[in-house]
């Protein structure tokens, strides 16, 4: 359907626009002045409200405006919109700010058929009912009588204006024609409008950003070899301590000391003439800044921009972890501690030289290896432990994937983030193989020790015993014939009570306190002489390779040559069929840090090989332990003595053996650093000793007292016995108030719940310094046993002690002169 036209005479203007003769001068000039208010509203109005109101005013000097409305089509995630900006209505005040979605699908309403169409339209009553059906339109709002609307279409905006009424008014053509010409205009005005209202506001962000930016803003002018100050920010304003509007216009020399000036104009320089951004490090009043500069053009003018930031902290911290790294670095590589860390997959990323000398690999084999992937079931669950975030530790031994070296291993293995997994982890890892060894000598030590407590008070016990067996069997022997058909059944009874005694010495060894006593002793005598007794018609042959210049010890002879004795006799029973054994001997010295745990200082080497059937390493774990023995007939006291003898020498004896090859035992010892030997001590002036006198003997067992007694009365002497010190002290004191005091007194050293000898010793000493006191104990290694003479004791006599053994310690006691 058409619309009905009025009748009119129409031309185009040089624009294109549509003009009516109908239109005089001064319309024609009013309706000019209206477009450049409308033009000029975009300028001069703030705000929108305000603009589509004085929109509204001016349409309304030229058509019926009573109901007028602008709607802009507005496009959002992708779907069409029209909203009514301006709503101004006799009818539907309401529809103001409304905004609704196109869809295609349904009816249009009459804003978005116009802008669909893109065509003015007058509707008048006779039609209006029948061109909405047609075109397919739904008024949103109240039907009106008539409307006349135009569509205006822009770069960035495209909207509606429309004019309708309720009543009787009818809009014409002429209206039609005015309404297309003025929506073009108020399109433009609202574009207008918007640009403004952009460039406002992106000029108010713009000092928004200047004033509140925390870095140093700033644009410059560079021309004439200098640059000069555009826009500051109010950061890059307190920075100089000036104002901003102080720093407009001023060039670098202006503003900074000569050298930074001058390099800063360099660098403006550059960036403007070369056209690239440039960033750069600054050091200025104390403060590090990090600046980037970018050319910029506007008009004719070479402007530049930058930005400077504070990094000074920042580079503090970079300069504290760059420190901080490389003294890790040097931790890392220098630890004594074998120290690896791998990520969060068990992949081997860095790692010290100990560790490789740990794993006995290489640098090529370690890297990148994957560590989950062990055979060993402790240490695989101990990295996956440490994988899921918790510290983990490990001490086993450990045989290395990439090496196959074997050690006894300790470690930590500390998750980088704890508790969070996977992590990365940093392992410190230790070779303990020795120290492992050494907790062994340790607990055989103490093993040692706990079983001299129990050994020494068996064989002080036995020695007692032996003491009355031995004395009564050597006394026996005085009144028995050499013919007499008993005398050689005492003798072996007497030979077997030795044997016995020596067992009982052997436990002695291991008693608490028995102290060595030592003297200066020459190795190469000892062991030419204890080869010589031991392998005396035995088919082993011996090499003794001990040069003149071994260096002597000091030792207890006695002591040293049951160690090498023990020794000999396991090595050839170790060759019964004959083999060769070899002793060498050789000077050593040790360093502070040596295998053997040894105060450092000047030693001798002992080694001792046989080329017998050698020895398992089952029984090689075990050979020093008291009572073991792979001998039909052994006691396992031999090695045990020897252990225990060396280790009060403040020794080391260790063993190495081959199964077919033969076995070595190693003894460490200290050593006087020079190979001469003290000389004998001059042969004392002779003196009367004595032959008969009275003795004075105190021992608690009465079996004891008793056999001393026959026996020194057999001797010839006269015997008083008592049973504890203070009694001996007692009788002392009266033999020598009497003027006829004991030629010597024979005193046991250990007197359970008494006052024992070395006490006595002392006390009857203070009265008479002249006294001659023998000390008798089972323990003969005790150090007052062995060193006698330091607590003013003649001589020593050890239990079991026979009739020969009271002759000899007798017979060097001079006689007592009395008044």
């Amino acid at each position: 359907m058409k619309v009905p036209e009025t009748k009119k005479k129409s031309t185009k203007t040089e624009n294109g626009h549509p003009r009516y003769s109908a239109i005089s001068q001064e319309y024609s000039e009013k309706l000019q002045q209206a477009l450049y208010e409308i033009s000029e509203q975009a300028h001069s109005l703030s705000s929108e409200e305000d603009l589509y109101s004085s929109l509204h005013e001016i349409v309304g000097r030229f058509i019926n405006a009573k109901n007028f409305f602008i709607a802009l089509r507005q496009e959002r995630d992708g779907q069409q919109y029209i909203k009514f900006v301006y709503y101004y209505d006799e009818v539907d005040a309401h529809m103001q700010g409304l905004e609704f979605k196109v869809d295609p699908e349904a009816k249009h309403s009459m804003s978005g058929y116009l802008l669909k169409s893109g065509k003015p339209l007058l509707l008048v009553p006779e039609i209006f009912d029948d061109f909405c059906r047609e075109n397919n339109i739904s008024p949103l709002g109240t039907k009106a009588y008539s409307l006349v609307g135009a569509p205006f279409y822009l770069e960035h905006l495209s909207g509606v204006v429309l004019v309708q009424s309720y009543h009787d008014h009818v809009y014409t053509d002429k209206d039609k024609a005015l309404m297309a010409y003025v929506a073009r205009h108020i399109g433009d005005a609202l574009q207008r409008k918007k640009s403004i209202d952009d460039l406002r506001e992106a000029n108010e962000i713009f000092s928004l950003f200047l004033r509140y930016s925390p870095v140093h803003v700033y644009i410059k002018e560079v021309a004439n070899g200098e640059s000069r100050i555009v826009k500051v920010s109010d950061n890059y304003s307190a920075s100089l301590g000036r104002l901003s509007t102080d720093l407009i216009g001023r060039n670098m020399d202006e503003l900074f000391p000569h050298d930074f000036a001058a390099k800063t104009t360099q660098n403006d320089l550059a960036v403007v003439s070369s056209g690239v951004p440039l960033q750069t490090e600054d050091y200025f009043d104390g403060r590090t800044y990090s600046t980037i500069k970018f050319p910029i053009t506007q008009g004719g003018k070479s402007l530049l921009a930058g930005y400077s930031i504070d990094i000074t902290e920042r580079k503090q911290m970079e300069d504290a972890l760059r420190e901080s790294e490389k003294r890790y670095k040097i931790i890392f590589e220098r630890s004594p501690l074998a120290l690896v860390r791998f990520d969060s997959e068990g992949t081997v990323v860095d790692f010290n030289d100990r560790f490789i000398d740990l794993m006995g690999s290489t640098r090529e084999k370690l890297m990148g290896c994957n560590i989950t992937k062990q055979s060993n079931p402790k240490m695989h669950a101990t990295i996956k432990k440490a994988l899921a975030g918790e510290v983990a530790s490990y001490e086993d031994v450990y045989t290395s994937i990439t090496g196959g070296k074997a050690t006894f291993l300790r470690g930590l293995f500390n998750p980088v983030t704890p508790g969070h997994s996977p992590t990365d982890v940093i392992a410190a890892l230790e070779d303990i193989t020795e120290l492992k060894k050494h907790e062994k000598e340790q607990q055989k030590i103490a093993k040692l020790e706990s079983l001299g407590v129990l050994a020494g008070g068996i064989a002080h016990d036995f020695n007692n015993i032996l003491t009355g067996i031995m004395g009564n069997l050597s006394f026996s022997q005085a009144f028995i014939d050499s013919d007499h058909r008993a005398h050689k059944p005492v003798a072996e009874a007497v030979n077997a009570t030795r044997r016995a005694a020596e067992l009982a010495q052997q436990l002695l060894t291991f008693a608490k306190g028995g102290e060595p006593n030592k003297k200066i002793v020459s190795l190469q005598k000892l062991a030419h002489d204890a080869v010589s007794f031991m392998l005396l018609g035995s088919n082993v042959r011996a090499v003794v390779n001990i040069p003149p210049s071994l260096h002597s010890i000091q030792a207890d002879e006695g002591q040293i040559y049951q160690v090498l004795n023990n020794l000999i006799i396991n090595a050839d029973q170790a060759m019964p069929g004959g083999g060769t054994l070899t002793i060498t001997g050789s000077n050593e010295i040790l360093s502070t840090k040596n295998p053997f745990n040894l105060v450092a200082g000047p030693y001798i080497r002992l080694e001792i090989h046989d080329t017998g059937c050698g020895i398992s390493s089952d029984s090689l774990a075990k050979i020093f332990d008291p009572y073991f023995s792979t001998k039909i007939s052994g006691t396992g006291l031999g090695l045990a003595t020897a252990y225990s003898i060396i280790q009060r020498h403040k020794g080391h004896i260790s063993v190495s053996s081959t199964i077919g090859a033969g076995t070595t035992f190693t003894i460490i010892l200290p050593s006087t650093g020079t190979s001469s030997v003290e000389s004998p001590l001059a042969t004392e002036k002779s003196t009367q000793f004595a032959k008969g006198g009275a003795i004075l003997i105190m021992d608690d067992e009465k079996m004891i007292r008793d056999t001393a007694e026959q026996m020194l009365n057999f001797l010839g002497y006269e015997v008083t016995t008592c049973t504890d010190g203070k009694e001996a002290i007692e009788l002392y004191r009266e033999s020598v108030q009497s003027k006829m005091p004991y030629t010597a007194v024979i005193m046991d050293l250990t007197i359970p719940g008494g006052l024992g000898g070395k006490e006595a010793a002392r006390q009857i000493l203070d009265f008479d310094p002249t006294a001659h006191l023998i000390v008798s104990s089972g323990y003969s290694s005790d150090p007052v046993v062995a060193n006698f003479k330091q607590y003013g004791f003649s001589g020593a006599i050890a239990k079991p002690y026979s009739l020969d053994d009271f002759q000899k310690a007798l017979s060097k006691v001079p006689t007592r002169i009395t008044e």
